[in-house]
Formats: structure tokens, C-alpha cells, sequence
């Protein structure tokens, strides 16, 4: 691992630290040359910003993969990120809208910066393959989307493209809306997708992000030609949207870019099988589809069949559409694969359900702290205070959309145990109508993100 400090980007006019992983056997098989990852927010790449903060230790993953011999050898350049404060180098389109937040998109000067600046230099530093198939771009969530957008508009350099939970739609809870969020794209796709290689994937515990938005982009990517032999979409279950999940399954698209082509081995259906004749409530087919090399992938589509079209019918995306109550049975059928499932049409099921929250500071909280006027549970959930530390709010929020979180009074400040150490992120998933009731114990700072890693190695 090595660190180049404090290396300018001219038209950004900033300074960052660039941190660099060289794979086993760099040193010694010196007439080698490697494949190269640029990583977005590379200060939590291969050790957490500070301590207490989270890390995606995606060094420990290469060296798994590259010692089994699972994927080749490859050099990973981790680019720090500056925080925005009057523009975000993560954005290269910014709305009317946003802008009269005063922060505005710099991600033009960052693609800049990266390609005639960063790149070079590594190129000259390494010996690095410094053709387009050989060099890929990683980024999570505003990261993700940047990578979008430096990718589609520079397929010469960049011929791999990670996205992990990208932001490719904002959305906030609404209750004017009929849908109860309101929502905004955030991305731009070029009328014909370029000929790159692309792994997209997305939690289903990440609150708002939700993995139909997700889903619908890679769709409209393969409506604008890209080729569905390389782009591949994932949905991991239970994985919220932080840097600890993202590390966790970082191994899979490393595997997908840099290793063999695995061949298909298992696959299953999963995920909601009950679906409202009346309501409004989509319901697609999920699909996971398992390769002999360990990756692991959901399918985009296949050949699916219904036992009973007259009840429930089919897409060839997974789509499902209810003409009466009953049962069926849907098969999908890829390759020598197949995998069923049986699902019931119910008279109605709606696509929203009610959340109401209730939090209330425990008795460590002396009467002499000042109370805060709110305080929010995740994605936009804002919880008004009614008095004697207790603290309410109701919500709309999509069925089965799954939240992982800790409650917080204002940015990163987040509640802690009585010692001021980090709590587990409380997780609930909204099947239904609930009513949730949760106790806070004290309140931290930045500091008290959860530990999930060590240091820079």
C-alpha cells in the first residue's frame, strides 16, 4: 500500500491524497503489467477517514480473490474525496432546483482531473495496462453516479463500470404525492450506451433507494443498446446503504470485471409471492441466479412460463400481471435451469403502507439538555418533539421497502449508547401497517459511526 500525499487537480483547484494498492507479487514479477481500479471516496477504501468511521477494506478482498487465484492481479487506486462545499465533484448535472441550495456539480473538472491528471501519473508511477479494457472506475452511491456519467461520456478510458447503490434518484417522502415520495432523476444516459463492461447493484434495506428505481435504469440501459452479456444487475438482500455493506459484497463485482466467466450452476425464485387483483401494488419475479466461480448475479429476464395465465400472467421481464384471485405457478427457464415458485392474486393489496414512529430519551438525558425541536429516523423521516423527551411521526413509505438506520438530530450526529459508544442500526421492514416504539440513550457526534474495520494497512 502506498500513499501519494496531497496531489493537485488543477481545474478543481484542491488537493488530495491518493492511496494505492499493489497486488502480491508486484515487486517480484517485475516484467508484469496489471489491470487498474479507480475508486471514488478513497479515504474509506482500504481503512476508515478516522476512527470510528466505516471502511469498504477492499484490499482484503483483492488479496482473497488474487491468492485463490480467483481474479488476476489487479493495481486499486483509492481517490480521496473533498467534501463539497459549494460544489460537489460527484455531480455533472445539477437542477435549478438544487442549485438554490448553493451547492453545485464540479464533476466535469473531477472526470478532468482524473483522466489528464491521475491517470497519467499512475501510468507513468506503475506498470499499469493502460488500455480501456483494462481499466475500470468504482463508486457507491454519489460515487456511483459520477461513474455513470464519467463512463457513458469517456468508453475510450474507461471499459469497466461498478456501481454500487447508485444515486440515480432522489427521492423524498411526500405526502401530497399519490405515491407518497416524490421523485427526481438524477441521471443522463446517452441515446446509444457505449460498449462497456457494467455491474450495477443495489440493497433492499436502503430506505428510499429502492431497487425498482435501480432496476428500471438497467432497463432503460438495454432499451438504449447495451449488451446484456455485460451488464450485470444484483439485489442483495438485507444490505443497507454504508460502506460496511458495500465491502461485504465488493468481492462480486471484482469477481464479475477481473475473473473467469463463471457458468450458471443454480438459480432461485425469491421475494414477494402475494399480489392485489386491485391496489396498484407491481410486483416482479425475482430471480438469483448462482455461477460456479461464486458469483452471483439477478436475472434481468428469461424465458418465464405461468400454470395459470388466466389468473396471474407473466412478463418477459418478471413483471407480474393479476386478472383474477387464485394461485399459480411461475416457471423460469434459463439455459438448462429451472426454478418455480407459486404465488397467490388476493382481492387488493395497496403499494403504500403507514409507518408511525415513537422515540422517547431515556432517563440518562437530565432535565437541563435541551431537547431538539426534532429528530430523524432515516431517509427523511422526521420525528417532532410532543414534549417530556418524546418525539412522533407518521409515514407513507412503499411496501416492503426495508430501512436500516439510527436515529440522529443533524448531520452524522448520532445517537450512542450511555458510554457514547455506536449502536447497531435499527432495521425494520414495511410489509404492513406498524407502529414502532424505540428508546434513545444519549447522543455522539461524527465520531460515533459504527467500527467496522481497522486502519490503513
Amino acid at each position: 500500500m502506498e500513499c501519494l500525499e496531497n496531489i493537485q487537480a488543477s481545474q478543481l483547484g484542491n488537493r488530495r491524497n491518493i492511496y494505492v494498492y499493489l497486488p502480491p507479487g508486484y515487486e517480484e514479477q517485475t516484467e508484469r503489467y496489471y489491470p487498474v481500479l479507480y475508486v471514488h471516496a478513497g479515504q474509506r477504501v482500504f481503512g476508515p477517514s478516522r476512527l470510528g468511521n466505516e471502511t469498504w477494506q477492499i484490499d482484503l478482498a483483492a488479496d482473497e480473490l488474487i491468492s485463490a487465484g480467483r481474479i488476476e492481479p489487479i493495481i486499486i487506486v483509492a481517490i480521496a474525496h473533498v467534501r463539497p462545499v459549494t460544489r460537489n465533484e460527484f455531480y455533472h448535472h445539477v437542477d435549478a432546483g438544487q442549485e438554490v441550495t448553493g451547492i453545485g456539480g464540479s464533476g466535469k473538472e473531477y472526470e478532468h482531473f482524473i483522466i489528464h491528471e491521475l491517470k497519467p501519473m499512475i501510468d507513468r508511477k506503475y506498470r499499469t495496462q493502460r488500455d480501456r479494457d483494462n481499466t475500470g472506475l468504482l463508486g457507491s452511491s454519489a460515487a456511483a453516479l459520477c461513474t455513470l456519467h464519467i463512463g457513458m461520456r469517456h468508453p475510450d478510458v474507461f471499459g469497466k463500470l461498478i456501481m454500487m447503490s447508485p444515486y440515480f434518484v432522489d427521492v423524498q417522502l411526500d405526502e401530497q404525492a399519490e405515491c407518497g415520495l416524490r421523485e427526481k432523476n438524477t441521471y443522463r444516459l446517452p441515446d446509444i450506451i457505449p460498449d462497456v463492461k457494467m455491474w450495477v447493484d443495489i440493497g433492499d434495506t436502503e430506505g428510499l433507494f429502492l431497487p425498482e428505481q435501480v432496476r428500471t435504469v438497467v432497463q432503460e440501459m438495454l432499451d438504449r443498446g447495451a449488451d446484456v452479456k455485460k451488464l450485470a444487475y444484483f439485489e442483495q438482500p438485507d444490505a443497507c446503504h454504508q460502506e460496511a455493506d458495500w465491502g461485504a459484497r465488493v468481492q462480486l463485482p471484482l469477481l464479475y470485471m477481473f475473473g473467469p466467466e463463471g457458468k450458471p450452476v443454480s438459480m432461485e425464485l425469491y421475494g414477494r409471492n402475494v399480489i392485489g387483483l386491485k391496489g396498484g401494488m407491481q410486483v416482479r419475479v425475482q430471480a438469483r441466479l448462482l455461477c460456479d466461480n461464486g458469483l452471483i448475479l439477478t436475472k434481468l429476464g428469461g424465458e418465464y412460463v405461468s400454470s395459470h395465465p388466466e389468473v396471474l400472467e407473466v412478463l418477459a421481464d418478471g413483471m407480474l400481471i393479476p386478472h383474477a384471485t387464485g394461485s399459480a405457478m411461475i416457471t423460469l427457464q434459463v439455459g438448462e435451469l429451472t426454478a418455480t415458485r407459486d404465488y397467490s392474486v388476493i382481492s387488493e393489496l395497496s403499494p403504500l403502507v403507514q409507518v408511525c414512529m415513537q422515540a422517547k430519551l431515556t432517563s440518562t438525558f437530565t432535565l437541563s439538555e435541551q431537547r431538539e425541536e426534532f429528530i430523524y429516523g432515516g431517509m427523511g423521516m422526521k420525528l417532532m418533539h410532543t414534549g417530556d423527551g418524546h418525539y412522533e411521526g407518521c409515514y407513507r413509505i412503499p411496501r416492503d421497502s426495508g430501512f436500516s438506520f439510527r436515529f440522529t438530530r443533524g448531520f452524522r450526529q448520532f445517537e450512542t449508547d450511555q458510554n457514547g459508544n455506536p449502536i447497531a442500526n435499527r432495521v425494520f421492514r414495511a410489509t404492513e401497517d406498524m407502529s414502532l416504539y424505540y428508546h434513545i440513550q444519549a447522543w455522539g457526534s461524527a465520531s460515533a459511526k459504527a467500527e467496522t474495520g481497522g486502519f490503513l494497512r
